[in-house]
């Protein structure tokens, strides 16, 4: 019974994590249309579009309640993307079309068009969105012949040397609906935005060279116009309102990274099962008969049979690391079946961020369980110490990135500065929700019995001998990450190119491959590698498992600095240190998990071959 309930609970709150906020018209709806930012793949340094001081500012947002009512509840999912959104002026109303019509003239100064002339000449974007959309601009790629989005629309444009500001905008609006009566409720699919430099306020070309307005830096006053266009499309055109937003990347390519995917898995397959069937057959007589003949085994793992389940040093560190890991393992988990299922849109600003949050907050109950079950093993004393620093472990990495986030955006005047009201959020989150949810876990873990090992640990500990150079730590390290970074290459290459070009080259179905692969590898990768050490008689491995698990990530970080340096011109300070701190968060978000995965693989392994071999 207990277990139905938790099983409705959980799918009711993923119910609520995957909840979509798109809602259905009728003909003379007014549909708001928000402000929310400006954005530039070159400086990795988002604005806030209200707050540029040479736009048209919206006078009908006057009260912080209203304001307020575009602010998400959690805040802080907005502030880590620089999310700033604010109701326009625009006046749009459903299935109405609108040819010509004057947002507003804005008298500027010289610094409101230097600043102008400024962000146009670093490649910025202004995102707007409307009904939870935003506003795009369709283009087709040099890769492939195909009709694709990319989020926000060019501030202004960059004609021999001369800068001109986007002052008028079509909407192109894609609606749906279910029955030919267009009374009826619609369902916006699209929303397309086409930018246009017009002088003296004119909403057509009215010639081929028509004038635009100029960018000059002197006093002037600039018109700002829009149009609005209503297009019916099929309702299952696109399937869903994100489809066009992804590109196909080359089959080609994916084929042949399927193919070594699947080379891998088999050959550490083997190995793996060459290993346990070696173990798991020898019985105490074949131990004894055979003692010349399979020398090496007799020194080499059986031999630190007493040893190799001793209390690691730090274990009162790495069990909340550990824990963390089982919690972010889980959150990936279900965030990547969520996206193969539809469930969650990847290209979706801000939707990956704001899933992690709400599955961290269930999640904390894992953490806690886990880390208290291993603390219990390393027979750690204060089981709600442990579980403390298991809540702190996340959450206080997380705000230190976050707060170097903000010191480097406040230099820059960005709008990813984390405001007041969300580190309140945070901090209210992770103390009403996270730590007791955290105590919670380590209580019943705690309750839980010993797990119990199949040998017995000696008081005094073995004498490790000496090795040769490719037997050291560091080596093992490097070749414990290299398989499960070739896994993903090709798909951290899309990543890095996507944030880049801004424009979404993945297959999500190659994705979930790869991030299954990957967990597989690194399982593998650890049993093989630990087990080579055990034969070394070196029984200090249980931080080794963890970090042989987690070494695929500090490759993905190598690349990412090697790929800024070579492919990138970002050649703002603040920018490029944006991009290395997300970067990192994302790689030690993703050696966590991958390093509790190696952990437990190589802990199942040990205790599979030492309570089926039989030692006197």
């Amino acid at each position: 019974m207990t277990n139905r309930y938790a099983l409705t609970f959980f799918y009711l709150y993923l119910c609520f994590v995957c909840t979509a906020h798109a809602t259905s018209f009728k003909k003379g709806d007014s549909i708001p249309l928000l402000y929310n930012k400006i954005h530039s793949y070159k400086t990795q340094l988002p604005f806030a579009y209200s707050s540029l001081p040479f736009i048209c500012p919206p006078y009908a947002q006057k009260t912080w309640q209203d304001r307020a009512l575009e602010r998400s509840w959690l805040t802080i999912d907005q502030d880590i993307t620089g999310d700033r959104p604010i109701k326009s002026d625009y006046k749009i109303t459903a299935l109405e079309n609108t040819e010509c019509a004057i947002l507003c003239t804005q008298p500027w100064t010289v610094s409101d068009a230097m600043k102008a002339k400024e962000l146009i000449h670093n490649g910025y974007q202004v995102e707007w969105w409307l009904d939870d959309i935003p506003g795009a601009t369709a283009s087709y790629t040099n890769e492939i012949s195909t009709l694709v989005y990319r989020v926000g629309y060019p501030l202004g444009q960059v004609i021999d040397g001369k800068i001109f500001i986007n002052n008028h905008v079509t909407f192109n609006i894609l609606y749906a609906t279910n029955s030919d009566n267009p009374t009826e409720e619609i369902d916006i699919k699209g929303f397309e935005i086409y930018p246009e430099s017009m002088k003296s306020g004119e909403c057509q070309r009215k010639t081929i060279d028509h004038e635009k307005q100029q960018v000059t830096e002197r006093r002037t006053s600039v018109t700002f116009t829009y149009a609005v266009k209503w297009k019916r499309v099929q309702s299952a055109t696109p399937t869903n309102r994100w489809d066009t937003f992804l590109i196909p990347p080359r089959s080609d390519v994916y084929f042949i990274a399927t193919i070594n995917m699947a080379v891998m898995v088999l050959v550490l397959s083997l190995v793996i099962g060459v290993i346990m069937t070696k173990t798991l057959n020898k019985d105490v007589s074949a131990f004894h008969d055979d003692v010349h003949d399979d020398f090496e085994d007799v020194i080499g793992w059986r031999l630190i049979h007493r040893d190799v389940f001793r209390r690691p040093i730090y274990g009162g560190l790495l069990a909340p690391v550990v824990g963390t890991g089982i919690q972010l393992f889980f959150i990936a988990a279900m965030i990547i079946g969520m996206v193969y299922r539809g469930w969650i849109f990847i290209a979706k600003p801000g939707s990956l961020i704001s899933s992690f949050i709400k599955l961290y907050v269930p999640s904390s109950c894992f953490a806690g369980y886990w880390s208290a079950r291993i603390y219990k093993v390393f027979r750690g004393k204060s089981w709600m110490f442990n579980a403390v620093l298991t809540s702190l472990m996340l959450t206080g990495f997380l705000a230190l990135v976050l707060f170097t986030q903000s010191v480097f955006a406040w230099s820059a005047q960005s709008s990813l500065v984390i405001s007041f009201r969300g580190w309140a959020s945070m901090v209210l989150m992770w103390v009403f929700l996270a730590v007791p949810l955290t105590l919670l876990g380590s209580y019943f873990g705690n309750q839980c019995e010993k797990i119990e090992h199949p040998v017995r640990t000696t008081q005094m500990p073995r004498l490790i001998p000496s090795k040769r150079w490719y037997q050291q730590y560091n080596i093992s390290i490097l070749l414990g990450g290299v398989i499960p970074f070739a896994v993903v290459f090709i798909d951290l290459n899309e990543l890095l190119k996507s944030s880049w070009r801004g424009e979404l080259y993945i297959s999500i179905p190659h994705l979930v491959l790869s991030c299954l692969v990957m967990a597989i590898t690194t399982s593998q990768v650890s049993m093989v590698l630990i087990f080579f050490q055990l034969c070394n008689e070196d029984y200090h491995w249980w931080w080794m498992s963890f970090v042989v698990g987690a070494s695929s990530s500090m490759y993905m970080f190598v690349y990412g600095l090697i790929y800024i340096m070579t492919k990138t011109n970002i050649d703002d300070f603040s920018g490029g240190m944006i991009y290395v701190i997300h970067l990192l968060l994302g790689c030690v978000l993703i050696g966590l998990s991958n390093g509790c995965l190696g952990f437990f693989s190589a802990y199942w392994m040990i205790r599979r071959i030492y309570s089926s071999a039989k030692m006197d």
